[in-house]
């Protein structure tokens, strides 16, 4: 019983897990690593109440980046295939796409950390500026500040760049 809601949980969450790891790492294979550890660990709490288990696999996957990170100092990774698969449509648009995907990627990696991370959380991974909070060890107020601050790095940043 208890197998079959961990490959539930695992089918549910994976993606989301990866990805957020993968925006952290930008390298494939230390996402995925992080990944599993994260599910790994997930088998010690899959039958405690009250736990919000979106919420409780990204602070997890939070905290073996940043272990991670500590480990291992240098890390920039850049991956220019993270946005290769994309949905279907003509081939103008899909280069369109694209390329505005990668733009506001990178735009988005070139924030300072904590601002990455909570535009990550909140945006990418709809978590609550709360839930959000608790991973990065903040206020809910204070990542409602850092997304604001994002918002306005990213219109800042995105205007320069069109001129």
């Amino acid at each position: 019983m208890e197998e079959d809601v961990f490959v539930q949980l695992y089918e549910k969450y994976h993606i989301c897990v990866y990805r957020y790891l993968f925006s952290l790492t930008r390298h494939h294979p230390t996402a995925e690593d992080l990944s599993q550890e994260t599910f790994v660990r997930a088998l010690s709490v899959l039958q405690t109440p009250g736990v919000t288990i979106k919420a409780w696999l990204l602070t997890v996957a939070h905290n073996l980046y940043v272990d991670h990170v500590k480990k291992n100092r240098r890390l920039t990774y850049p991956d220019p295939e993270y946005f290769d698969n994309i949905s279907q449509g003509d081939t103008e648009t899909l280069i369109t796409d694209k390329e505005h995907r990668r733009e506001i990627y990178q735009l988005v990696l070139d924030l300072p950390e904590k601002q990455r991370q909570a535009v990550l959380l909140c945006i990418v991974n709809e978590l609550s500026h709360q839930e959000a909070g608790k991973i990065l060890g903040l206020t809910g107020s204070a990542v409602t500040n850092l997304i604001y601050r994002a918002r306005k790095t990213l219109k800042t940043r995105r205007n320069k760049h069109e001129q």
